[in-house]
């Protein structure tokens, strides 16, 4: 529906109050608040749980035993919480919360996203770069460089929820052999969130963040729209401000 006033899309009303959260505060609770960790969830987790069939946009398949562990995790309240807009808007997820009386205390999971969008992200990346990092995704994040990691460990780029459970073993063994102080996870909707609950429950004084997609165009794969809208030249451009490095390097 278009607001003929402003010419603007008119976005659904919803019940589900979402607190902002910027960079700045994303970093300080990092570094000042042991055990802080952070779980996204977006409109694919979302229609996952209202049970849709076939795959989302990056090819991972929707299933009962992900939108199990999603809503797991979104009743775990030792960790944070962070929902997209897209989720709230293209999906019934205000419904389906209302109907379950299931109350999370949300925060705005875009953070990242905005951040890196406006080249204001570098205090998260310099933040980063002051820790013991094990980072788990896709093969391509390998060729992130923009911090130190300590281990990086693979997920299958579709299917790393299938592989929940071995991932698991696999960084509870890494976070002790290299007493590590973050995980960062970009494993997909299903898997990271799940990681992120999981492992905060083993290890609950040290950082456990869902970075998304955040890194994905930096290493030149454009996973989102938006990345692909935007264009390699201006991630270049962005990695500058983000990073104040020299992106094309990494790749």
């Amino acid at each position: 529906m278009i607001n003929r006033n402003n010419r603007e899309p008119e976005r659904a009303a919803t019940s589900v109050r979402v607190k902002p959260l910027d960079i700045l505060e994303f970093v300080r609770r990092i570094e000042s608040e042991p055990g802080f960790s952070f779980a996204r969830i977006s409109d694919g987790g979302f229609f996952c749980i209202l049970g849709r069939k076939g795959v989302n946009c990056d090819g991972a398949a929707y299933s009962s035993a992900q939108a199990e562990a999603l809503i797991s995790m979104m009743k775990d309240t030792t960790i944070t919480h962070g929902i997209t807009s897209i989720a709230l808007h293209v999906t019934k997820a205000a419904e389906w919360l209302e109907e379950k009386n299931l109350v999370v205390d949300w925060y705005d999971a875009d953070v990242m996203n905005k951040a890196s969008d406006v080249g204001r992200l570098l205090p998260f990346i310099e933040c980063l770069r002051k820790r013991k990092i094990i980072f788990c995704g896709p093969e391509h994040l390998r060729l992130v460089a923009g911090f130190p990691v300590q281990k990086f460990v693979r997920c299958h780029p579709t299917q790393a929820f299938e592989e929940v459970g071995d991932l698991e073993l696999e960084l509870e063994w890494e976070i002790k052999a290299y007493d590590a102080d973050t995980v960062l996870l970009s494993a997909g909707q299903g898997a990271s969130p799940t990681l992120v609950s999981r492992l905060h429950v083993i290890y609950p004084n040290i950082n456990i963040i869902d970075t998304g997609s955040i890194f994905d165009p930096y290493v030149h794969v454009f996973s989102r729209s938006g990345h692909k809208k935007r264009g390699w030249e201006e991630y270049k451009r962005l990695g500058w401000k983000n990073f104040n490095e020299n992106v094309e390097s990494w790749v």
